[in-house]
């Protein structure tokens, strides 16, 4: 089917503006400097989002505002970097979103929702964009902790907050009105991208193993309330007397009640015959291709090894080659002093199992 450039023009804009569609980027890797070399993303791509979703994961607080005896210090040219990094990479971003999914201390008794070097870094922005804030809060006089299976843990629950001009935030009022997109994977050619195209296979066999919980809680929920089925049930789990009678129970219970079901071994037991066969077929699946990965990776460390010498210097040679002149790959830094090497060094001595 053919399409007209006008058609295809206005579709585009469409398709880039959607409201719900967040692309994902690690604030460790705009903190660092969005050197190429360090991401998984393919960087032309990235120029025509509009909207971020910036993984503000553990340990960020520590690179941008560490404490020092109680005493907090700003580190303003990694803040800088954030923004720069972002404005490079993401020239037309017009809304972004920091995700902290972890509780934060209150700073030195702070009445205010949003974490304090979250703050500062938002503030620390002089783009024209809508900056959000969706974070973990402690859920005050709630009796109900966040995870049954975690009783240590204090209630908890996300919120979004959004900065207004004079520095005051405030709670949005749809929680989580996006979804979570990662952009698409770059090439990976080369002697560093044949092992960074192995990081990258890796990192998302991962993840897809681990959305198999999620998605079993989900498809359980629609197999009794979807496609205009209204049939209630009770917990599959044989130590809990729980009944749903309405689509949305089940999902918050299985969160709140039955995590840590996901990691026994029957943990497909609580599925329809039909849907138990679908989700152990996909998961046979994911567990070949990480063998896979596994495979070709220990042949990659057994030929560094077993080579001797000469071997080793032709493949860093290879490295230190494509470091040095392939921009796809610029670390910022000397190849041989690059983190990605160290790794790879690193890796290539590890005596123990890959992974």
């Amino acid at each position: 089917m053919q399409v007209s450039a006008a058609l295809r023009v206005e579709a585009s804009k469409l398709f880039w503006a959607h409201p719900e569609a967040y692309f994902l980027v690690s604030a460790g890797w705009l903190i660092d400097g969005a050197h190429p070399a360090y991401t998984h993303w393919d960087l032309s791509f990235l120029p025509n989002v509009q909207n971020v979703l910036v993984d503000y994961h553990v340990g960020t607080d520590r690179a941008i505002c560490p404490l020092y005896d109680g005493v907090m210090a700003v580190r303003q040219g990694r803040i800088t970097a954030f923004w720069n990094s972002l404005t490079k990479w993401f020239p037309n971003v017009k809304r972004i979103v920091i995700d902290q999914n972890w509780l934060s201390p209150p700073w030195n008794g702070e009445s205010q929702p949003v974490p304090r070097a979250l703050r500062i870094l938002s503030q620390s922005s002089s783009l024209d964009i809508q900056v959000f804030a969706f974070i973990a809060e402690e859920i005050e006089g709630d009796p109900i902790a966040c995870s049954a299976s975690i009783p240590s843990d204090p209630p908890c629950q996300r919120s979004l907050y959004r900065s207004s001009a004079d520095g005051v935030w405030a709670r949005a009022k749809s929680p989580q009105p996006w979804k979570t997109i990662l952009p698409p994977a770059r090439k990976f050619s080369g002697p560093v991208g044949k092992v960074r195209g192995l990081d990258h296979e890796d990192t998302l066999t991962h993840l897809q193993h681990n959305g198999l919980w999620p998605l079993m809680v989900e498809a359980l929920d629609r197999h009794h309330f979807g496609m205009g089925n209204n049939n209630p049930f009770s917990c599959p789990s044989s130590t809990c007397d729980a009944y749903f009678q309405k689509a949305g129970e089940w999902t918050v219970h299985a969160a709140e009640s039955h995590y840590c079901d996901w990691f026994t071994k029957d943990r497909f037991s609580m599925l329809p015959q039909q849907l138990r066969v679908e989700f152990e077929k996909r998961e046979k699946a994911l567990v070949t291709k990480e063998d896979e990965i596994r495979r070709v990776y220990t042949e990659l460390r057994d030929d560094w090894r077993e080579g001797g010498g000469r071997k080793q210097r032709e493949m860093k040679h290879g490295w230190m080659e494509q470091l040095e002149q392939d921009g796809a790959w610029n670390t910022g830094t000397a190849p041989e002093e690059s983190r990605l090497w160290r790794e790879f060094l690193r890796d290539m001595e590890n005596t123990g199992s890959w992974q």
